[in-house]
């Protein structure tokens, strides 16, 4: 029974898929190239547990369905305006150039044009899938090399609409017309742009009303008209499926239910979206790949190092510095998924034929399976490149003098804030940042600014390191951040670090790397919600301040340790669970002023206990006993309501009595 052997068939891949998944998880290998390996590895070519490979075809061409729907809602304009010029100016002078090269060179070795040009499309793109995932897992979408891939990567998904409309006239041979690719490639911006406009009127209100019947399936319904129904007509019209759920996509981006119709068809995406990448490793012919080893090698070899070049040309030409430009390179060198898109439609495999069609799918293949090794090797290949290159730091010069300054190392929102607050208290400062547009629009508002990798040596002396008392270093690559605290370290033992890091596991390297402070969004963002929390429940505030220091100290020590209640210091429990807490201030003639903690006696007359010392902007947490106090200072008493009580009649007692006090016996004896 034809149903019964898509059932089986399907059940040996999802078991398939689990093992090859698992084992994958293991080796942190993406779920992609286990996917494809999954295919390989049960395919015709492998060891043929699945034969019809028509069944899953069906299921792929339903993951791309979904795949170019989820990627035209990731089209909205916010999303559009964070990655901005890498996208309008990075994305185009890539794909251009990668066609153009490509489109040159297999026209040299006796290529025909739809087929040179055909074969521009194919190596023009690369994968989003892998890249991004491998990015996020790495948290450097935010980095430089990070958002100048996404960038390129939505130019090329955007891409692969008007290439779609392109191939059908590529298909009629040398009768094609240059100024018919043309107008079909203006052809499917033109479609892109209408629907975007319309999508913008029309699909958010649709949505809206769908809403107001407060069933929850209905979104999802709709969700799955819109991609497939669309898919459909524009298959209907002659055109591919894949278009249609793209501009489906599109037309709802800008709608404000697009998240949760994301969430709502994640599910859908992953299933259908694995079995693609399945049906893509299926396509592979280890037979072919044996017998024809040093073609592939050489194929994939070429790719690699073509599209290096470009995209590194491309990020110099945008003006970053050679190590994210290296990264980025190494990233995006690959052939992408949409490719496949491009090599499953009926006109392509008249195009290419079946020895040409094999070659392009094994290039393809290994080109992806190698991504994951490429992004591991590529900040060590960046650092050997940035060595023997000329020095590249150029720009304002440090400040002269003998005044100390300040250096800021990334000039993202963080090192923004930093340098308006050294500028409004009159203190130099000195950033650096490896983002030409970033470092033009610095110098427009008036900062002193250096263009250059902070993680070279010259680059830093350049920057006057040897002049700054402090430096803060906010950078987004994490490895970039660890060099470049190690080497700040190295040329100035005395130099006070403080860097700035999204992920958790980068306190303790770069803490024996040499920073003094390490601050990491992730935990100040859950001290501040606990602070904000305790306040509401009436914890006073001073009391929620003391206990958020508590937090902090010991660079997060409390905090990292795996079972919380248990790491909780002594401090902070006394702080959180106590009967209450007091502040007492100092005035300039009490008595404390100028002694030690241990001569006060407080603990022993009172039983409360300081918990901090508020000293200005300061606060010291669980001081040490032989602090002396100075005028000004508030003392963080906390216990007891009854040592409380006693506490501050003991302080006020002794502001007034002065000599009297029983707390300050012992210090007359001293006397």
């Amino acid at each position: 029974m034809p149903s019964t052997s898509i059932l089986v068939e399907l059940v040996v891949i999802m078991m398939a898929a689990l093992v090859v998944l698992a084992i994958s998880q293991r080796l942190r290998v993406p779920p992609v190239i286990g996917f494809l390996l999954t295919g390989v590895l049960i395919g015709p070519h492998g060891l043929a547990l699945v034969s019809n490979t028509k069944h899953v075809e069906v299921f792929a061409e339903l993951g791309v369905v979904f795949l170019l729907f989820l990627i035209g809602l990731e089209l909205s304009l916010p999303e559009l305006r964070r990655v901005g010029r890498y996208l309008l100016l990075g994305g185009p002078i890539q794909v251009g150039v990668t066609i153009a090269l490509v489109s040159l060179i297999a026209r040299a070795v006796g290529a025909s044009w739809p087929l040179a040009i055909f074969t521009g499309f194919l190596v023009a793109l690369s994968s989003t899938a892998i890249v991004l995932r491998l990015y996020r897992d790495r948290q450097e979408l935010d980095a430089p090399y990070g958002r100048l891939a996404l960038g390129i990567l939505l130019f090329q998904d955007v891409m692969i609409v008007p290439m779609l409309l392109v191939v059908p006239v590529l298909a009629q041979g040398d009768h094609f017309s240059p100024l018919e690719v043309a107008f079909q490639f203006g052809e499917g911006l033109l479609v892109m742009a209408a629907v975007f406009l319309v999508g913008r009127l029309l699909m958010p209100r649709a949505v809206a009303l769908l809403m107001n019947t407060r069933i929850r399936e209905v979104l999802v319904l709709f969700a799955l008209v819109a991609s497939l129904g669309t898919a459909l007509l524009t298959q209907a019209l002659g055109l591919t499926m894949a278009l249609g759920a793209f501009l489906a996509g599109v037309a709802l981006a800008e709608s404000d239910f697009r998240y949760q119709i994301r969430s709502e068809i994640a599910s859908f995406r992953d299933v259908f979206t694995s079995l693609f990448f399945i049906s893509i490793g299926m396509l592979l012919s280890l037979g072919f790949v044996a017998s024809n080893a040093l073609l592939v090698g050489g194929a994939v070899g070429s790719v690699l190092v073509l599209k290096f070049v470009i995209v590194f040309l491309t990020a110099r030409l945008l003006r970053l510095t050679e190590r994210p430009a290296i990264l980025a390179a190494l990233g995006l060198c690959q052939i992408g998924e949409f490719s496949f898109v491009l090599v499953h439609s009926e006109q392509a495999k008249d195009l290419l034929g079946p020895e040409l069609h094999a070659l392009v799918i094994a290039t393809s293949v290994v080109s992806m399976v190698a991504t994951p090794v490429l992004i591991a090797w590529a900040p060590g290949l960046a650092d050997r490149f940035a060595r023997v290159s000329p020095a590249s730091a150029r720009g304002d010069n440090a400040p002269s003098g003998s005044q100390e300054t300040a250096l800021i190392a990334g000039f993202g929102t963080n090192g923004q804030h930093i340098a308006r607050l050294l500028q409004e208290a009159g203190i130099a400062y000195q950033i650096v940042d490896c983002d030409g547009a970033v470092v033009s629009k610095a110098r427009r508002a008036g900062h002193s600014i250096l263009f250059g990798d902070v993680t070279q040596r010259r680059t830093l002396e350049a920057a006057g390191l040897q002049q700054c008392s402090l430096a803060v270093f906010a950078l987004s690559d994490h490895q970039a951040l660890r060099q470049t605290v190690k080497l700040a370290r190295t040329l100035k033992p005395g130099l006070h670090i403080v860097a700035r890091t999204r992920r958790l596991e980068e306190i303790d390297p770069l803490t024996q790397n040499g920073a003094d402070h390490v601050v990491t969004q992730d935990l100040e963002t859950s001290i501040e919600l606990a602070r904000h929390v305790l306040e509401r429940f009436g914890l006073p505030h001073h009391q929620a301040r003391a206990a958020a220091d508590v937090l902090r100290s010991d660079h997060y020590h409390v905090l990292r340790e795996p079972a919380l209640p248990a790491a909780l210091h002594e401090s902070l429990l006394r702080t959180i669970t106590a009967g209450g807490a007091e502040s007492f201030p100092l005035s300039a003639d009490h008595p404390a002023v100028g002694q030690t903690i241990r001569q006060l006696k407080l603990r022993q007359e009172t039983g409360a206990t300081i918990l901090a010392v508020l000293r200005g902007e300061n606060a010291i947490t669980h001081p040490d006993p032989e602090l002396r106090l100075e005028a000004g200072d508030d003392l963080i008493l906390v216990g007891s309501p009854k040592a409380l009580e006693a506490s501050v009649r003991f302080l006020a007692f002794d502001s007034v009595s002065g000599s009297e006090a029983i707390g300050f016996e012992a210090r007359e004896g001293e006397s």
